[in-house]
């Protein structure tokens, strides 16, 4: 049965949260009228609080599991409205002709969203500094290399990437293409910041892994929690949570992985859940260099499943290919991979 229903305007809209019963909320019991309060000011505050008051928060989230779950269920229902609202727009105040791609409302997609206890991270739209001096770290496909820093975090970094380090400040990094594992050294009083195009991950302490490819941002976490935060929302993301995040459509997708799969390419194991195949081959380009050819609308197909890779590409891609039932070939460096003809199934 429905608790309460509470309706608290914000800005030009309506905020609705529906406090529910154990069954929709996993917590013992219906939501306190005091938690959806609590909650709600909490989501209203969000769009200038400072680092205090972040700490403050996350603490809130920790001391509680129906705290999660009542900050969880005032975020979806003001994400619900804001896809309905009929109301009039604020006035726009961008020139006519600026239509930059951070002035773009974020959609969320499929996954819901989850909120979880501990330290936080924050996904944010971002600026490189100024007073930045920075420099590179790439690798070659087939490449790998661990990166120490004086802080104690470790990097992670897979083939085919390129990571921008900053001289005058430790805590920052910039992934600008490819795939790292970070295992970031906790220190209360300054964050750790991962920036990747116009994104960017802040955390105090935890362990998570981040791809970028073209426009498509992912992150997964192993360790600590993870707030999203586009256009003024956060929503908390905990260990074995997925975020995809693209900056061309401006979609967002949350999902579920196997924590202990998180940067499990540094032990040979890639693990997918409806990943199209280019997105696959892409992973395996980073582990061994290789150059693979999917035809036809083959990389479009989706592919659900774990590899155990061998540490050799003429044994794993033959391997894959028989898995998803396609044939392959080889033409110099290239593996060609399509889908098999009528005669040889």
């Amino acid at each position: 049965m429905l608790v309460r229903d509470v309706l608290v305007v914000k800005g030009s809209r309506a905020v609705s949260s529906d406090a529910t019963n154990s069954n929709a909320t996993g917590a013992k019991g219906a939501i306190p009228a005091n938690v959806i309060d609590r909650a709600i000011t909490w989501h209203l505050r969000q769009a200038d609080m400072s680092d205090d008051d972040w700490i403050m928060f996350v603490a809130w989230l920790e001391a509680d599991p129906i705290h999660a779950a009542a900050y969880d269920r005032v975020a979806i229902s003001d994400r619900a409205i804001s896809r309905t609202d009929a109301l009039p727009a604020r006035p726009d105040r961008r020139a006519a002709n600026d239509d930059h791609p951070a002035f773009r409302r974020w959609v969320w997609g499929a996954g819901g969203a989850a909120v979880a206890a501990g330290i936080a991270l924050m996904i944010v739209p971002s600026l490189m500094s100024p007073r930045a001096a920075p420099y590179e770290i790439s690798t070659a496909p087939g490449q790998r290399q661990q990166i120490a820093l004086a802080d104690g975090t470790r990097i992670d970094l897979s083939g085919g990437s390129r990571l921008t380090l900053d001289r005058n400040n430790l805590r920052v990094a910039a992934l600008d293409v490819g795939e790292a594992t970070f295992t970031v050294h906790h220190d209360a009083g300054t964050q750790f910041t991962v920036r990747s195009g116009r994104l960017s991950v802040q955390d105090v302490g935890t362990v998570f892994n981040v791809v970028r490819s073209g426009p498509r941002l992912d992150v997964q976490v192993a360790e600590g929690s993870v707030v999203f935060q586009p256009d003024g929302e956060r929503i908390v993301l905990k260990p074995g949570n997925a975020l995809i995040a693209r900056e061309d459509d401006r979609k967002v997708t949350m999902g579920t992985v196997d924590a202990d799969m998180v940067g499990g390419w540094r032990k040979g194991r890639l693990a997918f859940s409806g990943e199209p195949l280019s997105q696959v081959f892409e992973a395996l380009n980073r582990l061994y260099g290789t150059n693979v050819t999917l035809t036809g609308d083959l990389s479009a197909q989706p592919f659900t499943g774990m590899i155990e890779t061998t540490g050799r590409a003429a044994r794993d891609i033959p391997h894959l290919a028989d898995l998803i039932g396609v044939e392959w070939r080889r033409n110099g460096e290239t593996w060609i991979l399509s889908r098999r003809s009528a005669a040889a199934r």
